[in-house]
């Protein structure tokens, strides 16, 4: 069993959040979408599913991408979708997109529900956060509920059920891939930087342990036993 790691574009890549999941102990399989041998054919062995990249989020493969999701999504197995895989996962269970422009490190706002969701815990309640967006979520899909905003996208964080979620922020950069982002709109100080990577960790390590947390690859299977 593995999480399959989608990658939609060079923004996309694990980074902190790679190395956090592996060091919990999970199989890690980086897809990458643009060679379709590499692309997965069916469910089997799929212990969760991740979908990351900046920018826009169709692509000549994304309709691949989108179907795989909504499979998954409907075999309740998790989803966490991250940048323009956020807009893809939102499309591809019934959700629209718009047109925005929001790049940089911006204020990540919390809504009620995000504050109280188990993943965000111990994220602020507003914090800086590194964007890359050529779109926004313009409507959510049925039955969403909305966990965080910035300035640009009213819904840059949100989830359906216990199964998916999505968020626009990229906190699974490295500090290198943050400080890069932020070029753009001028200096950015290392401690801002530096809080970006360590909030980005704590949410990886809270996806390991509650979205996708390691025992659930071995329900059902035959444990070791001692004698």
């Amino acid at each position: 069993m593995a999480i399959y790691y989608f990658e939609l574009d060079g923004h996309g890549t694990p980074c902190n959040l790679g190395r956090t999941l592996r060091a919990y102990g999970q199989q890690v399989k980086q897809i990458d979408v643009h060679h379709a041998a590499s692309m997965p054919v069916d469910l089997d062995e799929v212990h969760g599913v991740v979908v990351c990249g900046g920018g826009a989020s169709v692509t000549a493969s994304s309709g691949a991408v989108e179907a795989f999701v909504r499979e998954a999504a409907k075999a309740e197995i998790p989803v966490l979708a991250i940048g323009s895989g956020a807009r893809l996962a939102a499309r591809a269970l019934g959700g629209e997109i718009g047109s925005c422009a929001e790049r940089g490190v911006v204020n990540a706002k919390l809504t009620a529900l995000g504050r109280e969701e188990p993943l965000f815990a111990g994220q602020r309640w507003t914090s800086e956060q590194a964007v890359w967006n050529d779109e926004c979520v313009s409507k959510l899909p049925d039955g969403a509920r909305v966990f965080g905003s910035t300035p640009g996208a009213k819904f840059a964080a949100w989830g359906v059920g216990p199964w998916v979620v999505a968020v626009d922020w990229h906190f699974e950069w490295d500090s290198k891939e943050i400080a890069e982002c932020a070029k753009a709109q001028g200096a950015v100080s290392s401690t801002a930087i530096a809080n970006i990577e360590r909030l980005g960790q704590l949410f990886a390590e809270r996806v390991s342990m509650i979205l996708m947390p390691v025992d659930r690859m071995c329900s059902g299977r035959a444990k070791d036993v001692r004698h």
